[in-house]
């Protein structure tokens, strides 16, 4: 049973791996490559495949009740997900406060409603096939997937878990010596050695920056909306981003010469 839900998490995290690039590609009018990890999955689409088959299991056969379980289920895994990264790593990977019935940002009512609909369409729809093709698979087929799934998982995790660590402690290190440079810059008096002190100064914070914008650079290509709630490093990723948008354009600009 065990080899079964691993199996079925990878579908559904593929699946809404697909989706989600679709999805905001065709906002974007480019291609958007979507997801904390580096594969081609989402874990959080997986988890909330699994809890809608199960939770939706009383009321399977009623359209309407599989739509409003779903909207609790996924909006509540949606909320969980990005409390606990704003929580842990200080960052928001995505943030709806833009959004008409958000909830502190991390949920809002378009996207539950779109996995309102999703939720239909996998009870009704995906789910039935996706059960025959792994039950077809045989025992053993679904053993391998399964331990590949969780050997491919833990490596693409720590991975990126690393990578975002790594970001944050960058960000708080630019942010703080930001202000002590800052504070220093008020201090030094007008002479030949404070301004070239001054200018080393401000070459290790642009340094800093530039390193920032570097790790950050496949982060805002992922998500767009990457911010945070306090309001020093949210004003420093603002910064960051048109710094990105920037070298995107002057990129473009070289190129077209």
């Amino acid at each position: 049973m065990i080899d079964v839900l691993i199996t079925y998490f990878l579908v559904y995290a593929v699946i809404g791996y697909v989706i989600e690039v679709i999805y905001c590609s065709l906002g974007e009018r480019k291609l958007v490559n979507r997801g904390f990890l580096h594969g081609p999955w989402l874990p959080i689409y997986g988890i909330g495949a699994l809890l809608v088959i199960v939770g939706t299991t009383p009321v399977a056969t009623k359209i309407a009740a599989v739509f409003v379980v779903t909207v609790i289920l996924t909006s509540a895994v949606e909320y969980i997900g990005s409390w606990a990264l704003e929580t842990f790593f200080g960052v928001k990977l995505w943030d709806y406060s833009t959004y008409p019935l958000n909830i502190k940002g991390r949920v809002c009512a378009k996207n539950s409603t779109l996995f309102g609909l999703l939720g239909v369409a996998l009870v009704f729809g995906i789910h039935p096939i996706v059960h025959r093709t792994v039950y077809a698979m045989g025992e053993a087929a679904r053993s391998n997937i399964a331990h590949a799934v969780i050997l491919l998982l833990a490596v693409d995790t720590t991975a990126s878990v690393m990578r975002l660590v790594t970001f944050t402690a960058l960000l708080a290190r630019y942010q703080k010596r930001k202000g002590e440079v800052e504070v220093r810059l008020h201090t030094l008096a007008e002479s030949v050695q404070n301004r070239l002190l001054a200018q080393r100064l401000g070459q290790e914070i642009e340094e800093l920056h530039n390193e920032l914008v570097d790790r950050a650079r496949r982060l805002y290509a992922k998500f767009p909306s990457l911010t945070s709630s306090d309001e020093g490093r949210k004003s420093h990723l603002a910064g960051v981003r048109r710094a990105i948008k920037n070298r995107i354009k002057e990129k473009r600009e070289h190129d077209s010469k």
